[in-house]
């Protein structure tokens, strides 16, 4: 029979099929009453029920037979349409059986209770309501996939075996579409040079099995796993230790389920985990052992009534449970981190002095900004010692409102030969060896060294020429200069 003849009868098949759908949800729904009693009810229904079951196996042989001719690219809309019809006949066909099995029973229920109604007094009132639909509607079942991860390839078989593997209504090319589909990675490339028939798809499954399923393989992943355990420090942190012992827990249970005693590694794991733990209840715990016996079971029970008893009590104290967020993050974040003190550098304490400023010696306020810092100042050094005292700042670390003989920051001096504390951008060749001028002194003293040297180098010389020597000794000072005139 050719594919198209093979399609064109399912497609009949299934129209079929949906007819015979309406008909038993129209038959599940139909009420009892005097024109449908519960015995015609309960006939018609057990009926439909073996037309149903018919049904769901005539369309399950023509996916067969069109799946063996159809074209490879095909094959997945062809199974996932196939899949669609399948899902609805067993629904349906579970639904059925619920009310048959509910019709059952209030009939037997009612002929109980017609049989003693004059001897006990009971009426039909008494019957028990059962319900025949529910409105609940369950979640998917969703399959993990597998990349190659020995430790997880019990929990993916199991999985798959329980949803597909044994499902007796998916053919095996049908399993094997959907085994292909839930593999990632190596376990994908194991299989990946089988072709999709249904002896290929016992023989990718003995192969998974051989690969990643061997015992001692997934006992020294799990034992691995429980030998890198991420050390906890903090007794406080207790999102932490619940992390931990989950992680304990998970990997001692899955060795169990693999027959693997607890006693033929309690040795090796035991030093191992109350090294993991925080010191404190390392101690606790060592001081409760009644005997020198090693037991794990023992150890991770320990464990988590001292995680039970620290939440009881945190959440005792604090209800909202607001401030036990914080401390847990914040607790979280210092895990295994030392504390860091920072302490600020006479480079960082130069470029942020004061705040909103960088450079000290430019800044016209407090406020005010510059587009260099204070190391990078154009200004010469004289003109900067003049900025520092015009703004009563210090010479060490240029802050105001208190001189540099008491400063406390004294490491900030300069290490030149000069008895006097100035910072090292005050600092060169030219500065006096004597000590520097008070912040609170007047400008006076230096304006009248400037007039003297003025009065005694202009003496027969070009004005021009005194200015210029005057600037190449004061640097970026401002001179005023005064003409004398005679009055006859």
């Amino acid at each position: 029979m050719d594919l198209e003849r093979l399609k064109a009868k399912r497609t009949t098949t299934r129209s079929l099929f949906t007819r015979l759908t309406t008909k038993i949800n129209t038959g599940i729904e139909t009420p009892v009453g005097e024109n449908l009693n519960k015995e015609v009810k309960l006939g018609d229904l057990c009926e439909l029920r073996c037309q149903l079951i018919e049904k769901i196996n005539e369309l399950k042989e023509l996916d067969l037979q069109v799946e063996k001719v159809v074209n490879i690219s095909e094959i997945e809309k062809e199974v996932t349409d196939s899949e669609k019809y399948r899902e609805t006949g067993i629904v349906l066909k579970s639904r059925l059986d619920r009310c048959i099995s509910s019709l059952e029973r209030t009939s037997n229920i009612l002929q109980t209770n017609q049989n003693t109604e004059h001897a006990v007094g009971v009426t039909e009132t008494n019957v028990i309501p059962y319900k025949t639909e529910s409105n609940v509607k369950l979640p998917q079942i969703t399959i993990c996939t597998f990349n190659g991860n020995c430790s997880e390839w019990l929990n993916f078989y199991n999985s798959f075996e329980v949803a597909i593997h044994n499902n007796e209504s998916l053919s095996k090319i049908e399993k094997f579409t959907y085994l292909k589909s839930y593999l990632r990675g190596t376990a994908l490339t194991a299989i990946s040079g089988f072709s999709l028939t249904n002896e290929n798809y016992d023989s990718s499954i003995e192969l998974l099995k051989q690969r990643f399923g061997r015992k001692d393989l997934v006992i020294n992943t799990h034992m691995n796993k429980l030998l890198q355990l991420e050390a906890v420090k903090s007794v406080n942190n207790l999102i932490a230790l619940r992390n931990l012992h989950d992680s304990i827990e998970t990997q001692v249970r899955s060795l169990q389920s693999l027959n693997v005693n607890t006693e033929t590694y309690s040795n090796l794991l035991f030093p191992v985990i109350l090294q993991k733990i925080p010191l404190e209840i390392n101690l606790q715990y060592n001081r409760q052992r009644k005997d020198e016996t090693i037991d794990i079971k023992d150890l991770i029970t320990f464990i988590r009534k001292e995680i039970e008893c620290r939440e009881n009590a945190f959440s005792m104290s604090n209800p909202s449970g607001s401030y036990f967020e914080k401390e847990w993050r914040q607790t979280n974040q210092k895990q295994n981190h030392p504390i860091k003190t920072h302490f600020k550098s006479s480079h960082a304490m130069m470029n942020h002095s004061e705040p909103g400023s960088n450079c000290v010696f430019c800044s016209k306020g407090n406020k005010s900004e510059t587009d260099h810092s204070s190391e990078n100042c154009p200004l010469s050094v004289q003109a900067r010692r003049d900025a520092i005292k015009l703004s009563n700042r210090c010479y060490l670390c240029f802050k105001l409102s208190h001189t540099a003989r008491t400063c406390r920051k004294k490491y900030l001096a300069c290490r030149c030969k000069n008895r006097f504390l100035h910072h090292k951008l005050l600092c060169d060749t030219s500065f006096p060896h004597s000590e520097p001028p008070k912040e609170g002194d007047s400008t006076d003293r230096s304006s009248n060294q400037i007039k003297h040297s003025a009065r005694v180098n202009s003496q027969g010389q070009n004005p021009t020429e005194v200015l210029s020597a005057l600037n190449k000794k004061y640097g970026d000072s401002t001179f005023l200069q005064t003409f004398v005139a005679e009055i006859n």
